[in-house]
């Protein structure tokens, strides 16, 4: 008598199992020390806890997110972690060198501009590209009127702290001037004849009822 084959699981089921497969937990006596002291059990989804990062946290093993060291080879762990702005490269915003462009730039990583390295379209050096300025690949153009390649000038600290002294001094100003403009600093739009208390009314019209009355 021929035995019975039992058909095993589908190639479907077989990757239903391993895709929903989950990691067996266990308890052990050791395991609120390892919470604890390792914090060993967080899930790897949950947020960096900031607090932690600045130096200490307040709610101590019973934080929901993870306490985790930040690198201590750079000196500069808490401005990564807690600076508000952009962290953008000066690099990019410069605009790229025609020379580097037509093929070839003499200055080299010494020029002033940005060299971006691009693949020459092969549709456009055979006379036309189908894809136009929506094309990926590089189209070279030939200008003869170029102007020379200038270097790039290394700024030093004193430099950049005076450049941004300098640009502090600018936004305050045109801060000051947006405060005059729309009635803000001293005295804002109405110049401290309107409002107070009591007297210095409206052009001598006697004392005032309340605070800041018309």
């Amino acid at each position: 008598m021929a035995g019975v084959v039992i058909p095993g699981p589908s190639p479907k089921d077989l990757s239903r199992q391993i895709l929903a497969h989950k990691a067996p937990e266990y308890n052990f006596a050791f395991s609120p020390f390892l919470f604890q002291t390792y914090r060993h059990g967080v899930s790897p989804n949950r947020p960096v806890c900031k607090a932690f990062l600045q130096g200490h946290c307040p709610l101590g093993p019973a934080c929901p997110d993870k306490h985790t060291s930040a690198n201590t080879n750079s000196n500069f762990n808490n401005l990564v972690y807690e600076c508000l702005y952009l962290h953008i490269d000066p690099n990019s915003k410069l605009p790229p060198c025609p020379h580097y462009e037509k093929g070839f730039c003499p200055l080299g990583p010494r020029c002033s501009k940005k060299h971006v390295r691009k693949a020459i379209c092969e549709f456009y050096l055979a006379g036309f590209c189908p894809d136009g300025k929506n094309c990926k690949k590089a189209h070279p153009r030939w200008p003869t009127d170029l102007p020379k390649p200038t270097v790039r000038v290394e700024r030093d600290a004193d430099d950049i702290a005076e450049e941004q002294a300098r640009l502090r001094e600018n936004a305050e100003r045109e801060e000051e001037k947006e405060r005059e403009k729309f009635g803000g600093g001293r005295g804002g739009r109405w110049g401290g004849g309107f409002g107070g208390r009591g007297r210095g009314g409206s052009q001598g019209q006697g004392r005032q009822r309340g605070r800041g009355h018309y």
